[in-house]
């Protein structure tokens, strides 16, 4: 009789198990195309944020990718959309490698729109080129007239910012003439 619940108690459970194995939707099909690169980078946060309005005056920009990615490429580009705020040519990528901050300034009671990644040039780590996009946002009243509260206001620490220090590539060398170069 012990032998007939044990084997009566499995069966059971076999079969409750089963059940919810035959309720589960079945497999999806795969094409079969795999994309080098892994999944396309997209930029997941922003400041300005899409839509948003902030105050005129020094703007750091800032974009944030959803994965890790390369420093030698960047694009930025004006689009019939908006003006185009007053940048630094280069940005800067932080120590995370996934945001980017450059240095602006914004007009008073202005629409801005900035196309990012038009030409392909922002990359992940596998050379996969990122989603393009468009940032649109306004400007107000005259409010951002220091360094620190732009920064504070993209949510960047000071040791972020936006301006690169490159080395002299003339520091410490002499001319014909025995004199450091300048």
């Amino acid at each position: 009789m012990r032998k007939r619940l044990i084997s009566t108690t499995l069966g059971v459970g076999l079969l409750m198990a089963g059940a919810a194995f035959a309720a589960d939707p079945p497999p999806t099909s795969v094409s079969g195309v795999v994309i080098s690169g892994g999944p396309q980078p997209k930029i997941y946060l922003s400041y300005p944020a899409e839509g948003a309005t902030i105050p005129s005056g020094i703007l750091v920009l800032k974009v944030i990718f959803d994965q890790t990615m390369t420093a030698d490429g960047w694009s930025y580009d004006k689009t019939a959309d908006g003006a185009f705020p007053n940048c630094l040519g280069r940005p800067r990528m932080l120590a995370d490698k996934r945001t980017f901050v450059l240095l602006c300034g914004v007009d008073p009671h202005q629409t801005y729109a900035i196309k990012i990644n038009a030409v392909s040039n922002f990359k992940n780590a596998d050379g996969r080129s990122a989603a393009p996009l468009v940032l649109h946002f306004s400007t107000d009243d005259p409010g951002v007239f220091y360094m620190q509260d732009a920064l504070t206001n993209a949510g960047v620490a000071s040791t972020d910012a936006p301006i690169m220090r490159w080395p002299d590539p003339d520091a410490g060398k002499t001319t014909l003439a025995g004199q450091a170069g300048n």
